[in-house]
């Protein structure tokens, strides 16, 4: 396994990203292909891969490891007016297990964070799309073309997490 520290630049903040690379085969179409683990200062983060029901299109996925538990999301593109520039939307996250179905996060299946925590994971967010785009093999939702571009943009949708008052800690 190969490793290497990739400068991030967060809201004018450095940081190092460790990042480990190991060999995998890839196979098109192959909705389960994941990322190894970023490593950064607050947590970890890796591109989980695709999911796929019969009748649903792909959902990609991410996880992020708090406390010592891994926690499961989806991130999709956001078109813009144009059709070909897009924004990333991180639909919802919280998940305990990585086989979730649904979309918005279900208080049955997942995890409550307080505002501080929801805070950590949006920076580990941010900071994961900027090592991922750096990477010649980009996970398929940073995929560029001619003119479709990336525009740089995180945005979290409305009610992507389960938020909790942090006095219930």
């Amino acid at each position: 396994m190969l490793a290497t520290s990739v400068p991030v630049l967060l809201h004018g903040f450095a940081a190092f990203a460790t990042i480990r690379f190991a060999a995998k085969e890839s196979f098109v179409g192959d909705y389960s292909k994941t990322f190894e683990w970023i490593e950064f200062p607050q947590g970890r983060v890796r591109y989980a891969g695709g999911r796929r029901g019969r009748d649903e299109p792909p959902m990609e996925t991410f996880a992020i490891e708090l406390y010592d538990r891994v926690y499961y999301g989806e991130i999709c593109e956001s078109l813009l007016a144009d059709g070909n520039r897009y924004n990333l939307m991180i639909v919802s996250f919280g998940w305990t297990k990585h086989e979730w179905r649904g979309i918005e996060p279900n208080p049955r299946d997942c995890a409550t964070f307080t505002p501080r925590e929801l805070e950590k994971v949006q920076a580990l967010l941010c900071q994961a799309v900027q090592v991922w785009r750096g990477l010649d093999d980009r996970p398929p939702f940073l995929t560029e073309y001619f003119e479709s571009r990336f525009m740089g943009e995180v945005i979290f949708q409305d009610g992507w997490a389960l938020i909790r008052d942090e006095s219930e800690i």
